[in-house]
């Protein structure tokens, strides 16, 4: 449990996170934390409750874009999320959570704002970098990491390799131009997927995306990533129908991003533990 001072603390930067957003004329939006269907990326464990089904959400994504469907336009949504097995310095199974959407907004646009939020809540002055996949792997010896991890996949491996502590030293790094198999729920543009990751001093603080809005293309991503995760020997769960007939129905042109709140303000408050800034079960 943190002390009350630093509470008092996180509580005014998250009031100033809300007010960064009000200033710039997005919508505050609230959403269930509780779904009768979920995501299926490969890479995260869901919290399911029984009798009836139900997932607790691991971000508001799906929720916030069938808003945008129905004319809801520039929208935030400050709340919490849930993703299975993930604690330590830097992980909590519960975690607090931003999320927003800018209507014609392209992906630099969208990492100049979140850049914006940063350096406004941190009070650090970071210039904007932005790296591809292909240059970060350039500086990585991934048969290296192979032959120490046999028994991992290549995702497991790319994803240790991307948590090195370089990232983001003394800037905020952007990590682009991910590969088209990686391309989660963003487009897809000359061979690269619009997606992007942010690092500052080794912390990976956001995942954002060109928002994909064609139904059919994601409809065939959900299938792959359920395949994957039976070969993996993961629960499998509901597609989300009401999700995809938001993308049938039409959504803007529109950037996204997920932000972890926990771990902006620990770098605001110069924390090296993400438990000195919250209270974590």
């Amino acid at each position: 449990m943190i002390s009350v001072e630093a509470w008092k603390e996180r509580q005014n930067l998250h009031n100033r996170v809300r007010n960064f957003f009000l200033k710039r004329g997005l919508l505050e939006v609230d959403v269930p934390i509780l779904s009768t269907a979920c995501g299926t990326d490969p890479q995260l464990d869901y919290f399911e409750t029984l009798s009836p089904t139900r997932y607790l959400a691991t971000s508001p994504e799906f929720y916030m874009k069938r808003l945008l469907a129905n004319g809801y336009g520039d929208i935030f949504c400050l709340t919490h999320a849930f993703r299975k097995g993930e604690s330590g310095e830097r992980h909590n199974c519960e975690f607090s959570i931003a999320e927003w959407y800018r209507i014609g907004f392209s992906a630099e646009d969208l990492q100049q704002e979140i850049l914006d939020l940063a350096n406004e809540i941190t009070g650090l002055s970071l210039p904007l970098k932005r790296t591809t996949w292909k240059q970060l792997f350039e500086k990585i010896d991934i048969e290296k990491l192979k032959a120490e991890h046999p028994d991992w996949t290549l995702e497991e491996i790319e994803d240790c390799a991307i948590s090195e502590p370089d990232l983001g030293k003394n800037c905020a790094e952007f990590i682009v131009d991910y590969p088209p198999e990686r391309a989660a729920l963003s487009k897809i543009r000359n061979n690269v997927a619009c997606r992007f990751e942010l690092y500052i001093n080794g912390i990976e603080l956001c995942n954002g995306y060109e928002e994909l809005t064609d139904a059919k293309e994601q409809r065939k991503r959900f299938a792959d990533d359920v395949e994957k995760r039976k070969k993996l020997g993961k629960l499998v769960p509901k597609i989300d129908e009401d999700f995809l007939s938001a993308l049938e129905k039409g959504i803007p042109e529109c950037s996204g991003v997920a932000l972890g709140l926990d771990r902006l303000y620990m770098l605001a408050m110069g924390k090296n533990d993400i438990n000195e800034v919250m209270n974590a079960i």
